[in-house]
């Protein structure tokens, strides 16, 4: 005696079912997988383009204080001139007092 498995229209129609809804949750599987690619794909280039801002960031910070140190040394030379000049000055008046002083103990 053999016993023959008889598929019933009801089971055909439970496995067509579950079937059709597996492959609709791979082609969403199939989908979001895409969307992950090109959002990964989008994260990689902001990536490369921080990397890019990071280091025409330092260049740009490299030239400021570079800029910045040749601004200090000219607002320094006109201080450094007047006081040479200062200088020049009061060793001038300094001689001219101690010339006149010696002059007139010596007369």
């Amino acid at each position: 005696m053999s016993i023959e498995h008889k598929t019933t229209e009801r089971e055909m129609k439970d496995i067509w079912e579950r079937l059709t809804a597996g492959e609709e949750s791979i082609k969403s599987a199939h989908k979001r997988i895409d969307n992950l690619e090109k959002l990964s794909e989008s994260v990689n280039n902001i990536a490369i383009s921080v990397a890019k801002i990071a280091d025409e960031t330092k260049l740009l910070r490299e030239d400021y204080n570079k800029t910045d140190a040749e601004l200090q040394e000219i607002k320094e030379k006109p201080i450094k001139r007047y006081e040479t000049v200062i200088t020049a000055i009061l060793t001038a008046l300094c001689g001219g007092l101690a010339g006149y002083l010696l002059g007139f103990l010596l007369k």
